[in-house]
């Protein structure tokens, strides 16, 4: 795998990834506190602000647009065992349904071959079946659970898609 980084801005068919711009991290946070995982995690719009808005040269975040509206969020951590790790993809009770985060993975999934990287990454809460089937939907397979890795009391999943 050679040592890159993904794009700073992407063009999909139905969006665009692109930095998260100044005060998107606060309405970023504040959607997201409301959504599941976060709302059975206790998660609160302050941390997500926070988590959102910190410096981390290992992860790259994106902002997701459709037609110019922000519609979600993705953080990738690269590398990470021969390919990306994804710590947060979130799509918008707006823009859910739609296709948009299947078209996000194919994103990733695309990147991560260009490197000559062999896996995607990432963890899904052991009670949020609804990100678990999509994951497995998509071709993640589960590798085990992690107890207590985000909040004491919930385990997460740990799942790989292979790509050879």
């Amino acid at each position: 795998m050679t040592s890159a980084t993904f794009p700073a801005t992407a063009d999909l068919s139905t969006a665009q990834l692109r930095a998260v711009a100044t005060g998107e991290q606060r309405s970023l946070a504040e959607a997201l506190a409301a959504m599941q995982p976060w709302t059975t995690l206790d998660i609160s719009a302050d941390e997500l602000a926070q988590y959102l808005s910190s410096e981390d040269g290992g992860a790259q975040r994106y902002a997701v647009a459709v037609d110019g509206a922000l519609a979600g969020i993705v953080s990738l951590r690269f590398p990470w065992l021969k390919g990306p790790y994804i710590e947060l993809l979130a799509v918008l009770p707006t823009h859910q349904g739609h296709g948009l985060g299947t078209e996000i993975l194919s994103f990733v999934e695309a990147e991560t071959r260009r490197f000559g990287g062999r896996n995607v990454w990432v963890c899904a809460s052991g009670f949020n079946d609804r990100a678990q089937h999509f994951y497995r939907r998509c071709g993640f397979v589960e590798v085990g659970s992690v107890p207590d890795l985000v909040a004491d009391g919930f385990s997460e999943t740990l799942l790989r898609k292979p790509l050879t």
